[in-house]
C-alpha cells in the first residue's frame, strides 16, 4: 500500500469509504456519518492538516485507488485519532495495520481514540492492535445519543 498526505481532491473518495463502513440497518450511525462526512467538512479538515504541523490527514492507496485514511492530531505527548477508516472490501489484508504503523512511526507516543460501541469490527481490530479500553461515555453526536469507547495504545 502506498501512503501519502490527503489532498482536497480525495474528499469524495474519503466520504465514500467512511459511508461504506456503515450497516444499512444502523440508522443512527448512518445519520451521524452522513452529517460528519459532508464533502466541505472533509476538504476543510484536509486543508487545515496541510497547514498545521501537528495534524496529519493521511490516505492509503492500493493500485492507485484510495482505500483507507486516518486523521490524527499530535497533542504533544499523545496522538489523538479523529478518523480511521478502511473500505470494507479491503479488511483483513493488513492495510489497517499499515495505516496505524505509519502513525506509530511518525512519532512514538501513545495513541488515543473513540469508537462507537456498536462498531464491533473496529473494536475487534483495535483490540488486536493492542488498544485497551479506558472508559465509556454517553455523547450527543450530531443530535444522536451514542455510547463511545475511549481506547488507548501505549507503545511502552
Amino acid at each position: 500500500m502506498k501512503i501519502r498526505e490527503a489532498v482536497p481532491e480525495d474528499a469524495a473518495t474519503i466520504r465514500d469509504i467512511a459511508l461504506a463502513t456503515v450497516s444499512e440497518q444502523d440508522e443512527v450511525r448512518s445519520k451521524v456519518m452522513e452529517r460528519a462526512y459532508q464533502q466541505e467538512e472533509i476538504v476543510r479538515a484536509i486543508s487545515s492538516s496541510e497547514e498545521a504541523k501537528e495534524q496529519l490527514f493521511i490516505v492509503g492507496e492500493a493500485e492507485g485507488d484510495v482505500i483507507g485514511f486516518y486523521h490524527a492530531i499530535d497533542r504533544g505527548d499523545t496522538w489523538e485519532v479523529l478518523r480511521l477508516y478502511l473500505h470494507p472490501a479491503h479488511h483483513r489484508q493488513g492495510l489497517g495495520t499499515a495505516l496505524l504503523s505509519h502513525l506509530r512511526e511518525r512519532k512514538v507516543q501513545p495513541i488515543e481514540l473513540y469508537v462507537e460501541s456498536s462498531n464491533e469490527q473496529a473494536i475487534a481490530f483495535l483490540s488486536h492492535e493492542a488498544f485497551i479500553e479506558l472508559n465509556r461515555i454517553q455523547e450527543e453526536v450530531y443530535d444522536q445519543p451514542m455510547e463511545l469507547i475511549h481506547l488507548r495504545y501505549d507503545p511502552r
